[in-house]
C-alpha cells in the first residue's frame, strides 16, 4: 500500500544497463544507490536513471543511505565477498549468478542470511518465466508421458568488454551454461551424477579492459546429468559459438531446450532467458503446436525485481538459493569430472516440483 522497496546497485557496467531500467520503472522500488570503483561509471548511471547516492567501494554504499535490497552486478569472483557483507551489514541480497563460486561458500551465505534474518537469491530467474510454467506443468499432468532425456544450448562468439570472463571464477559454463543448468534441472529435479568435459580453443584473447589476457576459464563445454530414474540430460555451452546460429527464423524461433518424453516432446522457443514460446507434440497431437507464444512479456534482469514484491508481499516465490546451490555444485561436479575423468556425485538438493 505504497510503501516502496529501497534498492542499491553496485557496479554499473554494462549489465546495470539493463537492470536500472527494469527496477526504476517500477512503482513499488526506489533506487537510492549506485556504487562502482570507478566513480565515472556510477555518475553516468546515477545521472541517466536519476539515483541520488554514488559511493566508490561496497563499504560506503553500506554505510551511506539506507536501503533494504543490494543488486549485486560484480564480476563472477567478487559474488561471494560482496554478498557477504551485505549480509552482515543486515540487507537482502539478489546474486548475479552464482551468488558464490564453491558450494560450501554459497552454503555460508545462505546460513549467514538465516542467521541475519533477511534473505539471499542467485539468478538467474528462468522458472519465473510463463513458458517454463508451462513445461513444468505439462510434464507433471503425465500429458507426454515419462520424461527420459532432455537437451540445452547456448553459446556466443564471447565477450569483449572484460577479461575475467576468460580466467578462473569465469568461463562459459558459470556465464551461460548455467541457464539450461538451472531450467533442466528446475523441469528434471535434482542431478545425482554428472560427467563433463570442457575444452580452450584459443590460448588468449583481446578485452577491452585489459588488452590480450590468458584464456584458462572453459570455452567450450558438454555436461551430461542424471537425474535419477535413467533420466538424463546434456548441455552444450560455449564462447566459441556461431553469434547467430540461433537467431529466429523467418517462420519460427529455433529451439534451445529441447524435453523428450515417452508419449510426447516439448520444445522452447528462444533463449530460456527470453522465450518465445514452447511446441509440444504428443500421442493425441502429433503435429507440434505452439503454446505461450508470449515473447518479450518475461525479463532476465526482472530477479530483482521479482524478490522485491515478495519483501513487500511475504509471498513465497519460485527462485530458491536451495536450487541455485545445486545448480553450482552441478558445474562445479562438470570441471571436477574433467579434471579427473570420472562422472561425480551430487550431495546437495532443493525444493522440487517447481510449481506456481
Amino acid at each position: 500500500a505504497g510503501r516502496k522497496v529501497k534498492v542499491g546497485l553496485i557496479v554499473c557496467g554494462n549489465v546495470s544497463g539493463s537492470y536500472l531500467p527494469n527496477l526504476t520503472r517500477q512503482p513499488f522500488i526506489e533506487v537510492v544507490s549506485v556504487c562502482d570503483i570507478i566513480p565515472e561509471r556510477a555518475e553516468k548511471r546515477a545521472r541517466e536513471f536519476k539515483v541520488p547516492n554514488v559511493y566508490p567501494n561496497i563499504d560506503e554504499m553500506l554505510k551511506g543511505a539506507p536501503f533494504e535490497l543490494l543488486v549485486n552486478t560484480t564480476s563472477m569472483p567478487s559474488h561471494h565477498p560482496v554478498n557477504e557483507k551485505a549480509l552482515k551489514a543486515g540487507r537482502h541480497v539478489w546474486s548475479e549468478k552464482p551468488m558464490a563460486l564453491e558450494v560450501k561458500e554459497a552454503q555460508a551465505l545462505l546460513a549467514l542470511a538465516r542467521k541475519q534474518g533477511v534473505h539471499i537469491w542467485p539468478a538467474p530467474t528462468c522458472v519465473t518465466s510463463a513458458q517454463f510454467q508451462f513445461m513444468a506443468e505439462t510434464i507433471a499432468s503425465g500429458r507426454i508421458g515419462k520424461v527420459t532425456a532432455a537437451h540445452g544450448t547456448y553459446g556466443h562468439g564471447g565477450v569483449s568488454w572484460s577479461g575475467w570472463f576468460y580466467e578462473k571464477g569465469g568461463g562459459s559454463l558459470y556465464d551461460l551454461g548455467v541457464y539450461n543448468v538451472t531450467t533442466l534441472t528446475g523441469l528434471l529435479g535434482p542431478v545425482k551424477e554428472v560427467v563433463g568435459m570442457t575444452a580452450v580453443l584459443n590460448p588468449t584473447r583481446k578485452v577491452e579492459d585489459r588488452g590480450e589476457v590468458k584464456v584458462t576459464a572453459d570455452e567450450n563445454t558438454m555436461l551430461i546429468m542424471h537425474h535419477g530414474g535413467g533420466v538424463l540430460s546434456h548441455v552444450q555451452t560455449g564462447f566459441v559459438y556461431f553469434d547467430n546460429y540461433r537467431l529466429p527464423g523467418r517462420d519460427r524461433r529455433l529451439y534451445t531446450i529441447d524435453v523428450t518424453a515417452t508419449k510426447g516432446a516439448m520444445h522452447l522457443q528462444g533463449w530460456d532467458w527470453g522465450p518465445a514460446g514452447v511446441d509440444l507434440a504428443h500421442e493425441e497431437e502429433h503435429v507440434l503446436e505452439t503454446h505461450v507464444a508470449e515473447p518479450g512479456r518475461y525479463d532476465w534482469v526482472g530477479g530483482a525485481t521479482y524478490v522485491a514484491e515478495q519483501l513487500l508481499t511475504g509471498k513465497p516465490g519460485l527462485i530458491t538459493p536451495e536450487h541455485g546451490i545445486h545448480v553450482l555444485e552441478v558445474m562445479n561436479a562438470c570441471h571436477e569430472s574433467q579434471r579427473t575423468g570420472r562422472r561425480v556425485s551430487l550431495e546437495t538438493t532443493f525444493p522440487w516440483p517447481i510449481a506456481g
